[in-house]
C-alpha cells in the first residue's frame, strides 16, 4: 500500500523562515486506496529522530478499526508501514516507550483476546503475546511495567492489572460496571466506533495507589485502588460520574493530593489545572460535578481531551489539548504551580483538524498527532511538529 505526503507546510505560525525542516512542520498523509480511513491513537520519537505512528484502518465486513502502523523520518517523511488488520484490530490508546523499546496492546480478531506487542525504531513488530484478556481499552507504562485497562464481556467486569514488558501478569483487580445490557450498551459503542468514544485512562501515583477511569457500578467513575482484591475491595475511592453522562475526561497526578482534570457534563466542558482530590473517600465519595469552574464553550461537545505534565525550563507545565467547535485542534498550556493560563495555541486551518495525541520531542518541541479529511470525506493522518521556540513562545 503506497503512502503519499499530501501537503508539507513549512511553518505553522512561524516567523523564522530559516527554521530546519525537521523542527516545524505540517504533514497529510494520504492513501493510494482512496475508500480507505484510517485513525490515529498515538505517537512516539524514535531514536534516529523519526516518529512511530499508532494507528487504526477500517476493516471491510468488521465492526473494528484494524491495527496500522507508520514510521516517518525526522521531517514527517514517510518510510514504512505495518498493517495488521487481518488478524489484530482495536488497538488501545497508547504507543509506550519502555527503555527505548515501544509497546502498545490490541486484541485478535476472532477471540478478542488482549495481546502485547512489541515495536522496534524502524516500525518492525514483534510477534504478540496473549496476556490472557480480553477487550484491552488502555494502556499505560509506569516507567518499567505496562498498567492495562481491559473489559471483561463475560463477568461485566473491568479490569485493572500490572504487566511487565514480556507479558508476565502482575498484581491486578476487577470491578463491575453494574448489572443490564444498558450499562455495556457504551462500552461496546466504544469498541465499534458507533457512539461517543470513552475517556478510558489509567495510571500510578507516587503513593503507590493505582487509578483508572472506567465504567464502575453504572457509571463512567475515576476510581482509586491497592489492587488488593477482585470483588471490588481493592478500592479506596472515586470521583463519581453522571453515567455516561458526566464524569471526569483526563487527568494527570501532580503531587499528593494534587491533579490537574478536565471533566465533562451532559456537553458541557470544565478545565481544573490545580485541585485537591481525596483519594481515600469512601465514607463519602466524592462526585465530579463538586469541582466547578466555568465551562468552556469553545471545545466541542463532551470534548476529548489529552493532558500531559511537562518540565520545561526549570518549571512544571501542564498542557491540555482538545478539539474545537470552528474544527481545529487548541493548546492550552497552564502552569503546573499556580494552575495560571500561560498560553494557547491553535492548530489547523482549511479542513477540520482533530487531535489524537501529543509528546514532547529530543529537541524540546512538541509532535501532535490528528487526523483530517481528504476531500471531505476520507479520514486521514496529520502530523504537527512544533520547534522549542513555538513551544516556548505559547508557554511562558
Amino acid at each position: 500500500m503506497l503512502i503519499v505526503v499530501l501537503a508539507v507546510v513549512s511553518s505553522c505560525d512561524i516567523s523564522d523562515n530559516e527554521v530546519e525542516p525537521s523542527q516545524s512542520f505540517l504533514r497529510i498523509y494520504d492513501n493510494n486506496t482512496f475508500s480507505s480511513s484510517f485513525t490515529p491513537i498515538d505517537v512516539q520519537q524514535t531514536a534516529d529522530g523519526g516518529y512511530l505512528i499508532l494507528g487504526g484502518s477500517r476493516v471491510e465486513d468488521s465492526d473494528f478499526l484494524g491495527v496500522y502502523l507508520m514510521k516517518v523520518d525526522e521531517a514527517g517523511v514517510f518510510q514504512s508501514e505495518e498493517n495488521l488488520s487481518t488478524d489484530y484490530i482495536s488497538p488501545a490508546k497508547s504507543l509506550m516507550n519502555i527503555n527505548g523499546t515501544f509497546y502498545f496492546v490490541a486484541m485478535a480478531n476472532t477471540s478478542f483476546q488482549a495481546a502485547l506487542f512489541s515495536v522496534n525504531d524502524s516500525g518492525r513488530v514483534s510477534a504478540p503475546i496473549d496476556l490472557g484478556r480480553s477487550y484491552p481499552t488502555y494502556s499505560v507504562t509506569d516507567g518499567t511495567n505496562i498498567i492495562l485497562q481491559t473489559y471483561n464481556n463475560g463477568s461485566k467486569r473491568t479490569e485493572l492489572s500490572v504487566i511487565s514488558t514480556d507479558g508476565v501478569p502482575g498484581p491486578s483487580a476487577t470491578f463491575t460496571i453494574g448489572d443490564g445490557d444498558d450499562t455495556e450498551e457504551p462500552i461496546v459503542e466504544h469498541f465499534t466506533r458507533t457512539g461517543r468514544q470513552q475517556p478510558f485512562f489509567a495510571g500510578r501515583m507516587e503513593s503507590g495507589l493505582y487509578y483508572f477511569n472506567g465504567f464502575y457500578n453504572f457509571t463512567m467513575s475515576m476510581v482509586f485502588t491497592d489492587l488488593s482484591g477482585n470483588d471490588d475491595d481493592g478500592v479506596v475511592g472515586q470521583l463519581q460520574g453522571q453515567r455516561e453522562d458526566g464524569g471526569i475526561s483526563a487527568a494527570v497526578h501532580l503531587d499528593s493530593d494534587r491533579f490537574a482534570v478536565s471533566r465533562f457534563n451532559f456537553g458541557d466542558n470544565y478545565i481544573l489545572p490545580n485541585i485537591g482530590v481525596n483519594v481515600t473517600n469512601l465514607t463519602d465519595i466524592s462526585t465530579s460535578t463538586e469541582f466547578e469552574a466555568n465551562p468552556f464553550p469553545e471545545l466541542v461537545p463532551d470534548a476529548p481531551v489529552i493532558l500531559k505534565e511537562m518540565e520545561m525550563d526549570l518549571r512544571t507545565v501542564i498542557i491540555y489539548g482538545s478539539n474545537t467547535k470552528g474544527g481545529q485542534i487548541i493548546l492550552l498550556a497552564y502552569s503546573g504551580d499556580t494552575g495560571e493560563l500561560l498560553g494557547t495555541k491553535y492548530l489547523g486551518f482549511s479542513n477540520p483538524y482533530e487531535l489524537a495525541s501529543f509528546n514532547e520531542t529530543e529537541d524540546g518541541g512538541l509532535v501532535v498527532l490528528g487526523s483530517t479529511s481528504v476531500a471531505g470525506r476520507f479520514d486521514r493522518f496529520c502530523l504537527f511538529k512544533l520547534s522549542q521556540k513555538e513551544l516556548q513562545e505559547f508557554t511562558n
